[in-house]
């Protein structure tokens, strides 16, 4: 009886190992030869301090301060750290005598995939020397968490301007409830919901906010461990791709709304979906007070097909109409700039569909030339004196 259970162990254990082995080759297979655009491993030893963690009790995901990440994927190499304030940017002082710009948005507006020197804000600050604050997130980061971003952390920073980094391929379904339970039902949200005529701000999963500090110790060390697999493996990282996948592919399908793939945010918002955005930005308007904003419309190559079919995209329209009822607010789409090339990848990545080193650098000129900097040199900067500071 021992030795038929002994071999049945070992046969089992054999068998385990030559499946995760083969997983494993799938993995690597599928990454490196067929563009799957999950994470690389870049064989580090993790950090039991996460980059991008649910830690903010007002606006959710944030940078944990003086937090590294070392990303790797096919089409690029990149090295993320915060500084003090959990900012992916230099260290930078709340007070300033030097009149600054701060910028929000996502991933697009965070660099990923980028070196500092390539983001576009990072290009802006050295074409204008004007200091240009990066808030931006790639945390799943939509305008109603930036939007609770500046009014809570962002607006103490001395600035006489800012930048919204607008994408609408995925900006109006982050801040949709029902796309958020069902896709990213596991993490820590806020949401505004509208509830007789009025928006009110709702938490989602609040027993994920990991700022207590015994449980910040215990998701720490369980996401450290996780970590070291997607350090040291391909079936890891191509796992988690696959569910987060499918997580917003469910979302996408239970409330009849398009799959991401199938998706251009400058046609396919709703109603409900632009009142929420509206009163979003009203928020930051008002709590910008008469310093000038700046909206800049991101396209995604999805876009370019939507352009190439004759569709009628209502964001433009709908976008000027919103910024003529606040003044010095202002408005930039990228869309006709990226459409004129003849091959998408020379703007955007080929194994994740961010932005390329190329893209920042024409976006920084096409910024760099709208009006809204002479409304900027013309703004009275009301900050309180101080030492210089970045």
């Amino acid at each position: 009886m021992y030795k038929i259970l002994k071999s049945a162990m070992k046969t089992t254990l054999l068998l385990v190992i030559s499946c995760l082995a083969a997983l494993e080759i799938f993995s690597a297979v599928a990454m490196r030869l067929f563009d799957l655009p999950a994470n690389l491993p870049n064989y580090e030893i993790p950090s039991f301090k996460p980059f991008w963690s649910d830690i903010n009790p007002i606006w959710g995901v944030w940078h944990e301060p003086h937090s590294r990440y070392d990303h790797v994927r096919k089409c690029y190499q990149a090295t993320y750290t915060a500084n003090s304030h959990g900012m992916r940017d230099q260290e930078r002082t709340i007070k300033s005598d030097k009149k600054r710009i701060v910028v929000l948005g996502d991933s697009f507006t965070e660099g990923f995939g980028l070196k500092l020197h390539e983001r576009w804000t990072d290009q802006l600050e050295e074409k204008t020397q004007i200091p240009h604050l990066n808030f931006g997130n790639a945390g799943i980061f939509g305008p109603t968490q930036y939007s609770l971003l500046y009014e809570n952390l962002v607006k103490k920073f001395d600035h006489a301007g800012v930048i919204i980094g607008l994408f609408p391929g995925n900006d109006f379904l982050d801040d949709s409830i029902q796309f958020g339970q069902a896709a990213f039902g596991h993490r820590y949200r806020p949401y505004y919901v509208k509830k007789n005529d009025a928006y009110e701000l709702v938490y989602f999963k609040k027993d994920e906010l990991g700022d207590a500090p015994e449980r910040q110790k215990k998701k720490s060390l369980s996401r450290g461990m996780r970590q070291v697999f997607r350090n040291f493996t391909h079936a890891v990282n191509v796992v988690e791709y696959t569910i987060g996948l499918i997580r917003q592919w469910t979302g996408a399908k239970i409330h009849g709304r398009k799959f991401i793939f199938d998706y251009s945010g400058y046609v396919d918002y709703t109603d409900a979906d632009w009142y929420r955005f509206s009163y979003v930005f009203s928020r930051i308007r008002k709590a910008a007070g008469t310093k000038p904003i700046l909206v800049v419309i991101i396209p995604r190559p999805g876009d370019f097909l939507y352009l190439k079919q004759g569709k009628y995209f209502k964001l433009q329209q709908d976008l000027k109409s919103l910024i003529a009822k606040h003044p010095n607010s202002f408005m930039l789409d990228l869309l006709p700039i990226f459409a004129k090339a003849t091959d998408w990848k020379d703007h955007y990545q080929i194994c994740d569909g961010h932005w390329t080193p190329l893209a920042n650098t024409i976006a920084a000129d096409e910024i760099r030339n709208h009006p809204f900097y002479d409304a900027f040199d013309t703004q009275v900067d009301t900050s309180n004196t101080s030492p210089l500071a970045p």
